[in-house]
């Protein structure tokens, strides 16, 4: 920027960017270094969106020299401008301050805390120490500080930056020290293993291939964000029908989760589905030398994979409602009378939405005709009310009708919180299990756990559809 070509470059390029076309009219040509730094500065804090503005410059300056180790930090300091209320802008804006002046230690990426869910499955060895920090910032958690603070935690008694006195930094780490997550591992824990099917063909093919992805996980009994343990992504690709013949045997080949099963800790697989087959029939996959199907060993619930992978669902609500799942009830009456069972006619479909916005305690809403057999009005209903109405938990029969016979089933294995319907379900499918199960008699929980997502499968794994 010492250069003053180089400044009249970067304000040309600023003023063609769709961010703050034109601003470079209004700043006058100064050979005077800081006059006429005070001046951009000036137009980019009167511009009529001065975020806008900040990042045209950024853009700018890293389309101009992306390889100048600035533009890290440079990018970094306009992330934290730009988070609004979220993040202490003034507090980090200082601490970037600080880092930017001292050399980085080797590979700080062995600072990433590890039991942070996705970030150490990514392939952070290049990144820089300003990319690293960006890295922790944009994490899609409600936790956006404590993974940072246990990051510089750990940096700051590297023998490379503990020589410096930082005193901005060490300020930070006093304030936000509380927020620095525990390590998870005291607490009792449970094994969550998720099976993915992601669809390799056209979803109503007769035989659509899917491709099998599975990573296991635990997480804390008491619920809260899991971590990544490992993932095994099959270079085959099945048809439905051959995955409930092959599946289960595909599960127990890799010989790492098979050994992670032996586990004397409670453990649920979740099947993440296309919603073009979510009431697939994965809890029936056998696996092992007695054959038996999977849910009579362990909960299974399937998950919707397209709700699982948008980015852009807010999760305020479906925590909300999550959160009413442990609420502990009367008796096991009053728990099961919490399951809502609305109208699925076709011609009230638009009116779900605000059906389940009314009821603000609903978590846990029952259908009366299976998923994948509602009318496509209804459907498309039963997922608006997961998507915008936050609802974690459905419910349903194999076979159409009335579910008073499965509500009375749950009833006598005396739940005390709709929290335990995945061992309820569990213990009724081994109450009724037989080499023919009768439909009649099989139910599938859609259990969509919102501590429970990993956003970077769909960033880490070859042949993974994003």
């Amino acid at each position: 920027m010492a250069s003053l070509d180089f400044r009249l470059e970067v304000l040309e390029t600023m003023g063609e960017s769709a961010e703050a076309r034109g601003i470079h009219g209004g700043i006058r040509e100064n050979g005077v270094l800081q006059a006429h730094l005070r001046a951009i500065l000036r137009a980019i804090r009167t511009f009529r969106d001065p975020r806008a503005a900040l990042n045209a410059l950024t853009d700018a300056l890293e389309q101009l020299r992306k390889n100048d180790g600035a533009v890290g930090w440079l990018t970094l300091a306009a992330r934290v401008l730009n988070s609004g209320d979220d993040l202490p802008r003034s507090e980090l804006l200082l601490v970037i301050g600080e880092l930017h002046e001292i050399a980085p230690p080797d590979a700080p990426n062995r600072y990433l805390p590890e039991d942070t869910p996705g970030l150490r499955e990514r392939n952070t060895a290049p990144l820089t120490l300003p990319e690293l920090l960006d890295l922790l910032l944009t994490r899609i958690d409600d936790d956006r500080l404590g993974p940072l603070v246990a990051f510089l935690h750990k940096l700051c008694k590297d023998p490379a930056v503990d020589k410096h006195p930082l005193p901005a930094l060490r300020r930070f780490l006093a304030a936000h020290s509380y927020q620095e997550p525990a390590t998870a591992a005291t607490a009792p824990e449970r094994l969550i293993v998720q099976v993915r099917l992601d669809e390799k063909g056209p979803p109503h093919a007769t035989d659509t291939p899917y491709r099998l992805h599975v990573s296991y996980y635990r997480q804390p009994l008491a619920g809260g964000p899991f971590r990544r343990i490992g993932s095994y992504d099959d270079e085959l690709e099945f048809t439905r029908s051959e995955l409930l013949r092959v599946g289960g045997a595909r599960l127990v080949a890799w010989k790492e989760l098979s050994l992670a099963f032996r586990t004397p800790d409670p453990v649920r697989i979740e099947f993440l589905l296309p919603r073009s087959i979510l009431g697939y029939t994965a809890d029936l996959w056998s696996t092992g030398a007695t054959r038996r199907p999977l849910g009579e060993f362990h909960p299974v619930v399937v998950r919707q994979l397209e709700r699982y992978c948008e980015p852009h669902l807010g999760l305020a609500r479906w925590r909300q409602r999550w959160a009413k799942l442990q609420i502990q009830g009367a008796d096991s009456n009053e728990v099961l009378e919490r399951i809502e069972w609305p109208s699925l006619d076709p011609a009230k479909a638009k009116k779900l939405l605000n059906w389940v916005v009314n009821r603000e305690n609903l978590a846990c809403m029952g259908l009366t005709v299976p998923y994948e057999q509602l009318a496509p009005e209804v459907q498309y209903a039963v997922d608006t009310a997961m998507y915008y109405g936050g609802i974690p938990v459905l419910i349903w029969r194999r076979v159409a009708g009335d579910p008073d016979p499965l509500v009375a089933a749950l009833r006598e294995l005396e739940p005390t919180r709709l929290a335990e319907l995945p061992d309820a379900v569990h213990q009724y499918r081994q109450d009724n299990a037989g080499p023919y199960p009768d439909p009649d008699q099989t139910v599938t929980l859609l259990w969509d756990d919102p501590d429970c997502v990993d956003p970077d499968q769909d960033y880490s794994f070859p042949g993974i559809v994003g």
